[in-house]
């Protein structure tokens, strides 16, 4: 069964995101990862872009291998950064040539060393218009992200959930949330997009914290709250210690998650497999996850 297919019978989809790594220490760092999370049987395996195509051919080929070689599917990221309407339909008609059937449309955050998102003279502001591309001219199963949040550049939560209502309109068929530590924001942003309208599905993005200092960099890239029962929890110690409890913070969270009927799991692995691996073995050895075939 597809994810696709789960997604519409409400079953609870799993899900990893990797990146393209920079330097041959990476890639061997990646391949051990991708060899554990296959034995996970997950329903799909993501690959993010780089800013402004920065890792393009790096993800189709990633993408293509992780299809070919673990056949899992692969969801490829694709931004909007720098990138103009032609070459998007490029990327795309590659995309799909691959035989790669499904995408995370995103609009992309800006590239290094600038402050603002500044769209291609002939390219595309919002992932909406992205979508606007894809949905009638490919055949892709078509992700977006939300913000449980709020994405920063929005002025409130009802404002980037009417955006969320769009991408749906547009053509979306999922969702796939940044990451977040408190899941009643979770279940607040559910509860508001469902009044508004959205009813695709809405995978919450989970990310194990491995130490303190990698969580401050988390709230300064994302924005995401720290709860104090998090930092509580954490308390102090080595980043062996941060990260044995980070797992465990990160497995209850997964746990409640799953009790109040979350789309699915979509874990941040950073190409590291040992917090979410074992996250995954603990889930599917309490009966959350079905045994693997």
């Amino acid at each position: 069964m597809s994810y696709y297919d789960k997604q519409q019978r409400s079953e609870p989809t799993l899900s990893y995101e990797v990146f393209p790594p920079k330097n041959a220490a990476g890639w061997g760092a990646l391949y051990e990862t991708l060899a554990a999370i296959s034995q996970r049987s997950p329903d799909f395996i993501s690959v993010t872009y780089g800013a402004g195509g920065s890792t393009r051919e790096k993800t189709l080929d990633l993408v293509s291998r992780i299809q070919r070689e673990l056949e899992i599917p692969g969801v490829a990221h694709l931004t909007c950064v720098g990138h103009s309407r032609q070459e998007l339909s490029g990327i795309l008609n590659a995309l799909e040539a691959a035989g790669i059937g499904g995408i995370m449309a995103l609009r992309g955050d800006p590239p290094r060393g600038q402050k603002s998102f500044t769209p291609h003279a002939e390219g595309f502001s919002h992932a909406s218009d992205l979508i606007a591309l894809a949905r009638p001219n490919f055949q892709f199963r078509i992700g977006c992200a939300f913000y449980p949040e709020k994405h920063p550049e929005a002025a409130t939560l009802d404002e980037d959930i009417a955006y969320l209502k769009l991408k749906q309109d547009q053509g979306a068929d999922f969702a796939v949330s940044q990451l977040f530590f408190d899941n009643d924001a979770y279940y607040r942003f559910r509860e508001r997009a469902c009044l508004a309208g959205v009813a695709i599905p809405l995978v919450a993005g989970i990310m194990p914290v491995s130490s303190l200092s990698q969580l401050r960099r988390f709230q300064d890239m994302s924005g995401a709250t720290i709860p104090a029962k998090l930092t509580k929890f954490l308390g102090e110690g080595d980043d062996e210690v941060i990260t044995a409890r980070g797992i465990e913070y990160g497995l209850s969270q997964c746990i409640e998650l799953l009790d109040n009927r979350v789309a699915g799991l979509h874990l941040y692995t950073l190409n590291r497999s040992n917090a979410t691996t074992s996250i995954t073995d603990e889930l599917r050895g309490l009966g959350y996850l079905p045994v693997r075939s």
